[in-house]
C-alpha cells in the first residue's frame, strides 16, 4: 500500500486561513492524507523536516495568493504535488474567523474532488 500524502495549510488568522486548516485537519482525520507542520519544515526539526522530504506526495492548502505555505515548503526544497487556494475559489478573504459553513463546505466539496481524480479519497485511507 502507498502512504497517505502530507498534508499542509496556511496558518494565518483570516477567514480563509481558517479554511484552508479546517480541510487540512478533516483530510487528516478522515485518513486521505496525513497532516504534518510547516514551521517544523522551515525550522529544520529533524523528524518534521524528514516526513517533508520522505518523497510521499505533498498537499498544500494556501488562504489566499500570497502563497505563505507554499513558499516555505519550496524555500526548504519540498516538492508540492498538489496547490490549492482557497481564494481561488471566489471566496473573498476577511479578518480573522469570519468563515461560513456554506464557504467551507464549497472549499471542502472542491478540494476533494480534485484530489480524487487522482487518486487520493477515501477508497483509499
Amino acid at each position: 500500500m502507498t502512504e497517505k500524502p502530507i498534508v499542509y495549510s496556511c496558518s494565518g488568522c483570516s477567514n480563509v486561513a481558517r479554511i484552508a486548516h479546517d480541510i487540512a485537519l478533516n483530510l487528516d482525520s478522515d485518513g486521505i492524507a496525513e497532516m504534518s507542520c510547516v514551521s517544523g519544515v522551515i525550522g529544520n526539526v529533524a523528524p518534521v523536516k524528514a516526513i517533508a522530504t520522505s518523497g510521499r506526495d505533498i498537499i498544500v492548502i494556501d488562504g489566499c495568493d500570497l502563497a505563505c505555505t507554499k513558499t516555505c515548503l519550496m524555500n526548504a526544497d519540498v516538492d508540492i504535488s498538489q496547490y490549492f487556494v482557497i481564494t481561488d475559489l471566489a471566496i473573498e478573504k476577511r479578518d480573522k474567523w469570519q468563515d461560513s459553513l456554506t464557504e467551507n463546505s464549497k472549499a471542502m466539496v472542491h478540494i476533494y474532488g480534485e484530489l480524487s481524480k487522482h487518486g487520493i479519497n477515501f477508497t483509499n485511507a
